[in-house]
């Protein structure tokens, strides 16, 4: 039998931090902000009260964390299409056509994830309500604006295109449009999944690859 692997303290509390932004995460998409309680949180995550305030101060607090954290994963995923080498059958394939081909499959199936178009609504609504949010949600989203932005001119640069438009302008379009989406996916209103891909992949192409 293996024997069980001890944590360090630093692993231990970034362990109890994850389990309890994962549990906000469900409850917040699911149910919203204002009906989810710290003692929730910490009963979904398995952990005391004491736990939830020896990492994040409110639900404020950790609202934010949580949305830097999928924010974060984002940006991650979207890097590795820069960085993973072309399969065998695709490496004689143009760079700029690979990339494309990539970003934009990745692009139209964003407003899939369901989850997490109802944690960003639900944090759009959180700072149109609480004057006190409101200015840290700004923050964030300037924050992925820019990310958005400087990923745009590194794709760029990687493909070896000139954009259609200024990152600052591609950066707003894309986030609005996949804003847009997700509403419109929520809301359960036609079209459907696919018709939203190709129309999504449409737009994509005109506003980032076509001068």
């Amino acid at each position: 039998m293996n024997a069980k692997i001890r944590l360090t303290r630093e692993q231990s509390r970034e362990q109890t931090r994850q389990r309890l932004l994962d549990a906000t995460h469900t409850l917040f998409a699911t149910q919203g902000f204002a009906a989810t309680s710290v003692e929730q949180i910490t009963l979904q995550a398995g952990y005391t009260r004491g736990a939830f305030y020896s990492n994040f101060q409110d639900k404020s607090d950790i609202f934010l964390a949580l949305l830097r954290r999928e924010h974060a994963r984002i940006m991650e995923e979207l890097r590795a299409l820069l960085d993973t080498p072309a399969p065998e059958d695709q490496e004689d394939s143009p760079p700029r056509d690979l990339l494309e081909s990539r970003l934009l499959a990745h692009y139209a199936r964003m407003h899939q994830d369901s989850q997490l178009l109802a944690l960003m609504l639900e944090a759009r609504l959180q700072a149109a309500r609480d004057e006190a949010f409101a200015p840290h949600f700004r923050r964030f989203r300037e924050e992925l604006l820019d990310a958005v932005e400087g990923y745009a001119q590194d794709f760029a640069q990687r493909a070896g295109l000139t954009l259609s438009m200024s990152p600052e302008d591609l950066a707003f379009g894309f986030v609005a449009l996949c804003d847009g989406c997700a509403l419109h996916r929520l809301a359960g209103s036609r079209p459907g999944d696919e018709d939203i891909e190709r129309i999504l992949r449409a737009f994509m192409k005109r506003m980032a690859f076509e001068s």
